[in-house]
């Protein structure tokens, strides 16, 4: 009992957790980003993947992202998703999508970046400080050692593929809002469902539980809480989706990404296991009825 609820609570703690980057490519992701707000061409030019430099708008297309920020520091800089993605077996095609919510003075802006991996440098390690490491991160420059230290760190170097700015203002935050208006009978009614599932499945293990005459009753009570696939809705929008290779416990999800533009989306699974039960229990007492 005591490992189930210590396995519960790291379920629950793991979920919670702020989403973490590869630490080099959320930091040259930071790098680039300060480049480009401060336009600062030179470490900018260093720091594009060659894909984006073939492009001839390159310049053009990252002015643009620069045009759009602020001329004030930002205030705060957290990173909201973040995930490594690997295409095949090359490390070519492998990169990273991070996105970023910078909070200004007087707005907020969601920032994604892709980087792409183009090698490992060695630099001096970050316990020993240096004002030229920064620079060395970003135009890939071995770093001579600090006085006194003997020692290297080896990083990863990411280079940046794509980047864009998107503003948040107040209506866009209040058109996520799970109470915002607009919302149809048909987005209700998915509510509606995805609320009484898991309470089906309860109410069915409870049934099961109290049929004696039921061979297995613990199994079959745990079965009434698995599910077999997931119907999904952006709640925003109102567009559904459905996944049909997945199990779910509970069968009922809410959940809004840590984005102020992100939407809510609501989940519900089919009760195999509650209605395989119920069906059960409809043949059982068939057959004992006189």
């Amino acid at each position: 009992m005591n490992r189930l609820v210590v396995l519960l609570l790291a379920l629950l703690l793991a979920g919670c957790a702020a989403p973490r980057a590869e630490l080099d490519a959320d930091r040259m992701g930071r790098l680039f980003i300060d480049a480009v707000q401060r336009g600062d061409w030179p470490a900018i030019d260093r720091s594009l993947a060659p894909d984006l430099m073939a492009s001839p708008d390159y310049a053009q297309r990252i002015e643009g992202v620069r045009a759009a920020f602020p001329a004030d520091p930002p205030w705060s800089i957290r990173l909201l998703f973040s995930r490594q993605i690997r295409a095949g077996a090359k490390a070519s095609e492998e990169r990273a999508e991070l996105q970023y919510l910078y909070t200004f003075a007087e707005r907020r802006a969601v920032i994604d970046l892709a980087v792409v991996p183009v090698g490992w440098r060695t630099v001096v390690p970050a316990t020993a400080r240096s004002p030229r490491r920064e620079s060395a991160i970003l135009s890939e420059k071995p770093e001579a050692p600090a006085p006194g230290y003997g020692g290297y760190e080896v990083v990863r170097v990411y280079k940046a593929l794509s980047m864009s700015y998107t503003e948040v203002t107040d209506e866009d935050s209040a058109a996520q809002a799970f109470w915002a208006p607009g919302r149809t009978p048909g987005q209700w009614l998915f509510l509606a469902l995805a609320a009484a599932t898991p309470l089906f499945m309860l109410w069915t293990a409870v049934r099961v539980f109290q049929a004696p005459a039921l061979e297995g009753r613990l199994l079959w009570a745990l079965l009434c809480l698995g599910g077999v696939g997931t119907a999904w809705m952006d709640w925003t929008s109102g567009v559904t989706g459905f996944v049909p290779l997945s199990l779910r416990l509970m069968g009922f999800g809410l959940e809004k990404g840590p984005s102020p533009l992100a939407p809510w989306m609501v989940s519900l699974t089919i009760p195999a296991g509650a209605l395989a039960a119920s069906l059960r229990l409809a043949l059982l007492r068939f057959r004992t009825s006189p």
